[in-house]
Order: structure tokens, then sequence, then C-alpha cells
């Protein structure tokens, strides 16, 4: 399955679920282009609110069932509101915007996890080059 295919099949899934989605992207090697056919697919999903763990009956296994079902592939799929700042980073400079149903709050949501990112930035260099204090 293209790449194309895939983006094409998730966004009819996260389009037409009623789960409280605000947003999904597709990261990873499929938004790179570079996934194989084993391949999982990676997706990102900001909630309107934090679902936390919530086992098997919360939005987040509804959705990755939902997914694998119409992508015939193992799905990985996040919470943003739990995802480090660095992975939401990387999300957000290479995913693809798959659904978008709230703009405000997904920019809002943006702007507070790149203001963050940043702010951490430095400390994320240090720990990186060993050098954390």
């Amino acid at each position: 399955m293209s790449t194309s295919d895939i983006e094409t099949r998730a966004r009819r899934v996260l389009a037409a679920t009623q789960e409280p989605l605000i947003c999904a992207y597709l990261y990873g090697s499929h938004a790179r282009g570079t996934g194989a056919a084993e391949s999982d697919v990676d997706i990102a999903v900001l909630l309107s609110a934090y679902v936390g763990q919530q086992g098997l009956l919360g939005p987040l296994p509804r959705l990755r069932g939902a997914l694998e079902r119409v992508l015939e592939r193992e799905v990985d799929l996040i919470d943003m509101r739990s995802a480090p700042p660095d992975l939401i980073h990387r999300i957000l400079s290479e995913g693809v915007l798959l659904v978008d149903r709230a703009r405000d709050q997904r920019i809002a949501f943006e702007v507070q996890a790149r203001n963050t990112y940043f702010d951490l930035l430095p400390y994320l260099r240090l720990y990186r080059e060993g050098r954390a204090a």
C-alpha cells in the first residue's frame, strides 16, 4: 500500500470517527515516504481532553482498531498530550496533517508545544552530549 493510499484511508477513518478528535498527523517512515510494506503506521492524535490510561475502553484503542482494520497493518497511535516535547516537535515538523476539526485548538496546542520544546532544547542538547548535570 502506498503512502498516498495510507493517507487517504486514514483520513477517511479519522474524519468519520465520533471520538473527540481535534486533529491527527501521519508521521514516521510513511510520512517521509520511506515506509516498507511491513512497516507499522505512526499516527499522532490530539483529542479534546487528556485521556490517560483508559485501557481497552478509551478512544485510543477504538481509533487504533478502526485504523488497523482499514489499513491492514499495525498502527502505532499516540496521544499528543502525553508525548514528550521532542517527539511532538518531530511530528509537527515532519508529519502530514490528516484531519483538522478544530483549527484554533490545534494551533494553540502547537504554539504551546513548540514553546515547550524550544525552552527545553538547550537542556536536551546537553543531555544528548552527555553533559547533563
